[in-house]
């Protein structure tokens, strides 16, 4: 079994779209954290400080007419793009790849295997995809990761690989590397583990099967270890839960019955925010109590509650199903829901508003109705926020937005859904 990486580039600086984002994007990263970028960019004729270009790792055993018959017909656009195989050769700029998480849906990827089916080629295993930029040598080793980690990746779905030109030629594979400093000729990494070993599933072509976990004997502390490290975010009365419940099956769970209750118990799937009781106190300037009030749950208090009482004759039906409907002629009824997914497109933007998108017409079609169009109301802090006034662990603005809105366009247009109007706010928050 062979991997061929092929690598796609636009065939002149106007068409790579990405990088004239990016070179954009650039702008709002300090300039303290950037001090080459001022020289570089100084002169309006110089090149951009960045090139691009998408990369498809392919295992199997295929032949160099097939190869070229994929390069050709399925992988680059002939008349603004060039394919090629590419290797080890040296480096005359600073490189950095950007390829998914193990575990993370590659739907272009799944698009390079069903193509390949439809050109009649057999020999291909598997796909992986990533995202090369290759950086102006004038930046130094710490600029390039600066860029790396504030622009071209995010580490809840993606991971970077970095090379430096001046290692002349040598290969340094980590994941979530550090580039050295100007005195260095090394790459450290945060997780102590080379990216071939931790990049990604791309030589064994499948996931590890399901293990189990030995929960029944644990103590209170290492539940809540458990759901700590293993992202599971539920708390030591859930745990305790599922504790007893393998404890009467008389068996351990396994990482995909655990993974499976946190979704579906998380805060996300089932609103336990909304729905908890709420011990509600209020105090004056002095600290005088004025009042307590016990909610039963803010979303059947104070939404569900406000509709049933209003009770118009044209609602059909609201918060008994996946969408609410109302009454629009005498035959005809509409749908409507909202998704929020601030979180989740805070984290993942692109994949955060493309699921929203996608709740939407699902839960629309839940009730036995045809989606026809999409609105939205997109809200983000202000564009022009510098990335190192920003916390830690948060993305830019700018960043977020542009997933965003790439989110909401790619699920509506695959579905053939218009959004049909909608409305941004910037605010500080």
């Amino acid at each position: 079994m062979t991997i061929y990486q092929i690598e796609v580039r636009a065939k002149s600086e106007q068409h790579d779209a990405q990088a004239h984002r990016l070179a954009r994007e650039i702008i709002h990263v300090s300039h303290q954290q950037l001090p080459s970028l001022n020289a570089i960019t100084a002169n309006q004729k110089s090149p951009l400080p960045l090139r691009t270009a998408q990369l498809y790792h392919l295992t199997g055993n295929l032949t160099p007419t097939q190869i070229d018959q994929l390069m050709t017909n399925l992988l680059a656009d002939p008349v603004i793009q060039e394919a090629r195989l590419s290797a080890g050769e040296a480096l005359q700029e600073h490189i950095v790849d950007v390829f998914f998480h193990a575990g993370v849906t590659d739907t272009l990827a799944e698009s390079v295997v069903a193509g390949a089916q439809m050109l009649g080629i057999t020999g291909l295993e598997h796909v992986e995809t990533g995202r090369r930029y290759l950086l102006d040598t004038r930046l130094s080793a710490a600029e390039v990761r600066t860029i790396a980690e504030a622009l071209l990746y995010n580490p809840v779905i993606q991971q970077y690989e970095l090379r430096l030109a001046r290692e002349n030629g040598g290969v340094a594979h980590y994941a979530q590397c550090i580039a050295p400093d100007d005195a260095g000729d090394t790459v450290t990494t945060i997780a102590g583990q080379g990216m071939d070993d931790n990049k990604s599933n791309l030589a064994n072509g499948a996931l590890d099967a399901s293990s189990t976990v030995p929960i029944c004997d644990m103590t209170d502390q290492q539940l809540l270890d458990l759901s700590k490290k293993g992202l599971l975010a539920l708390n030591l009365a859930e745990m305790r839960t599922i504790q007893q419940h393998f404890r009467e099956q008389k068996r351990e769970p396994t990482d995909v019955e655990l993974e499976t209750l946190a979704q579906t118990w998380s805060e996300h799937c089932s609103h336990k925010t909304f729905k908890a009781t709420v011990m509600y106190r209020e105090l004056d300037s002095c600290g005088n109590v004025l009042g307590v009030e016990t909610i039963n749950g803010l979303l059947k208090q104070y939404l569900m509650r406000a509709t049933q009482q209003v009770q118009q004759s044209w609602l059909v039906s609201a918060f008994s199903d996946n969408a609410g409907i109302i009454r629009f002629t005498g035959t005809q009824d509409i749908a409507f829901k909202v998704e929020t997914h601030n979180h989740p497109s805070a984290i993942e933007p692109f994949g955060g508003a493309n699921t929203g998108v996608g709740g939407v017409i699902r839960d629309v079609l839940g009730v036995s109705a045809r989606p026809i169009a999409c609105t939205d109301i997109l809200c983000f802090g202000p564009p022009d926020t510098p990335v190192d006034k920003l916390p830690p662990g948060i993305l830019a603005p700018r960043r977020i937005a542009g997933g965003v809105v790439n989110g909401v366009r790619d699920y509506g247009n695959k579905m053939g859904i218009p959004t049909v109007n909608g409305a941004v706010l910037y605010h500080q928050g």
